[in-house]
């Protein structure tokens, strides 16, 4: 990772750059890590609502994007199947964090890691939460080292793939 990096609010402008970014991330997930997480509806219907609602960033590197993630307060039904420990407290959500593949192992995910971390420092949140697909080693490993907890018994399904909730508490 060299130091001309920038993580800043996604603009409709960045569009076709972040589908090209989710495209080429999810043909590492399957074909070659083998971990069948993203398709080609979801989460690319996600992109524009986020991008509307200034929840999705995105990592620069030498003005190229070559990361993402959301932060979003929204209290999607389908995690309400999880039991929070955290539900008296302000919470926000991570979702679809993404890096490039040919940028993966560079620093990037810790890069945003800890923006994520320190936005939820500066903005007084007391918690921030995630869901990951249960055989996506990868990102679990990544938010174990960044203080995250499984939650017990928070395993759900859509469709073919079952989710754990994940939650740090700060």
């Amino acid at each position: 990772m060299n130091e001309n990096y920038t993580i800043r609010i996604a603009t409709m402008d960045d569009l076709d750059n972040i589908n090209i970014l989710f495209r080429n991330a999810i043909t590492d997930l399957h074909n070659v890590k083998k971990i069948n997480v993203w398709n080609n509806v979801y989460p690319f219907c996600e992109f524009e609502y986020d991008i509307d609602n200034k929840e999705m960033y995105v990592i620069e590197n030498d003005n190229k994007i070559i990361g993402s993630f959301t932060i979003t307060k929204y209290d999607d039904p389908e995690y309400h199947v999880i039991n929070w420990t955290s539900n008296n407290k302000k919470w926000f959500y991570i979702n679809r964090l993404v890096i490039l593949p040919t940028e993966q192992g560079k620093g990037f995910a810790k890069m945003a890691m800890n923006y994520i971390n320190n936005y939820a420092v500066d903005n007084n949140y007391e918690v921030i939460r995630l869901t990951v697909n249960k055989d996506n080693i990868y990102a679990i490993t990544l938010y174990e080292k960044f203080g995250f907890k499984k939650i017990a018994n928070s395993q759900y399904s859509i469709k073919d793939k079952i989710l754990w909730g994940f939650e740090k508490l700060l």
